[in-house]
């Protein structure tokens, strides 16, 4: 974990899934909360963030696996599967990166809406209580 500016300690890229896999489960225990329309609006840029990484980034990724016009001397062809292979086949190459940060903005997605959902189930179960008190009455 890296240290932010003010001081507290913040995860890494590489921790992030296991970061944000913890938050879901807290959520998923009804230990991590948020306002209603902070957790809303926090699903919605989740959600957008994964869906510009899945279809648009991520291919275009995908496209660089592909690449031309460097030319035939061997020097040149070695610097273009040098390159083909950082967009694809490398151990770190950038659809691997792409599809670890996807999998980062799904978990997050999901940890907020986990979150909205218990809310709305605590409301309806206070409310419940709420009508069978007065209800007695």
């Amino acid at each position: 974990m890296g240290d932010s500016s003010d001081g507290t300690s913040q995860p890494q890229f590489g921790d992030q899934l296991t970061y944000w896999k913890s938050l879901k489960q807290q959520a998923e225990d009804g230990t991590f909360t948020l306002d209603a329309s902070l957790a809303t609006d926090m699903k919605k840029h989740a959600e957008a963030l994964r869906h510009h990484l899945e279809d648009e980034a991520y291919p275009t990724a995908r496209r660089l696996g592909h690449i031309g016009g460097f030319g035939t001397l061997p020097s040149s062809t070695a610097l273009q599967s040098a390159f083909e292979a950082k967009a694809t086949t490398a151990p770190d190459a950038l659809t691997t990166q792409y599809k670890a940060a996807i999998d980062i903005a799904t978990t997050m997605r999901d940890t907020y809406q986990i979150v909205l959902s218990k809310l709305t189930s605590s409301d309806d179960e206070s409310a419940a209580a709420l009508k069978k008190q007065t209800g007695k009455l």
